[in-house]
């Protein structure tokens, strides 16, 4: 009897430990957004900021700020803080959001929050697309083994389009998809033993 009540208490603690800190980006929308206590006017990087400070708590360790970008002719990953003052500025990618080095490998990740429907969201998402072509353009260049992409893409209108990243994805020879992770923060919490943190 004891070895069995001690078996269910593993079991609760395993329940409690594995609790998620997030929720599936179908349930966040621009009504969900807006009557979060961390929400301001969307124009101060809040939902950046709340999604950082849940990747800090799913992966336990504190990511840095990067200005690394890619290249579009040449596919390197730089760091570049200022590209438009330059004049190959519109050969840039936006920049990382976040960059993380552990266990000798390199995470870049991308942060989105995308909710509502209308042109700027279309736009910012067709960005994401070709940002993360030119993620899988590096990783078929160089063969690297050690840097993964993370694409946090959160809100409903990113879960209602998901299916295009997806086609984008399934494209992918193996060796490269495994490499890169498109989805919302619930889908990269319920996938993180996959990528080694």
């Amino acid at each position: 009897m004891i070895d069995k009540i001690i078996i269910i208490q593993k079991y609760i603690r395993g329940y409690i430990a594995r609790k998620k800190v997030s929720i599936s980006s179908y349930y966040q929308t621009k009504k969900w957004r807006q009557n979060r206590c961390w929400y301001k006017n969307g124009k101060s990087n809040e939902c950046e900021n709340y999604q950082i400070s849940l990747l800090n708590k799913i992966i336990k360790i504190e990511l840095n700020k990067t200005y690394d970008r890619i290249n579009t002719e040449t596919y390197k990953i730089i760091e570049n803080k200022n590209p438009m003052t330059k004049n190959d500025g519109y050969e840039w990618t936006e920049n990382f959001d976040r960059k993380l080095i552990k266990n000798q490998n390199t995470y870049y990740f991308n942060l989105k929050f995308v909710c509502d429907k209308g042109g700027a969201q279309t736009r910012t998402l067709k960005n994401v697309y070709d940002f993360i072509k030119n993620q899988i353009k590096y990783i078929s260049k160089f063969n690297t083994i050690n840097i993964y992409f993370i694409n946090i893409l959160d809100g409903d209108t990113s879960y209602n389009n998901i299916h295009k990243f997806k086609y984008l994805i399934n494209k992918q020879p193996k060796n490269i998809i495994k490499y890169i992770f498109v989805g919302s923060l619930y889908n990269f919490e319920n996938s993180l033993n996959n990528f080694s943190l």
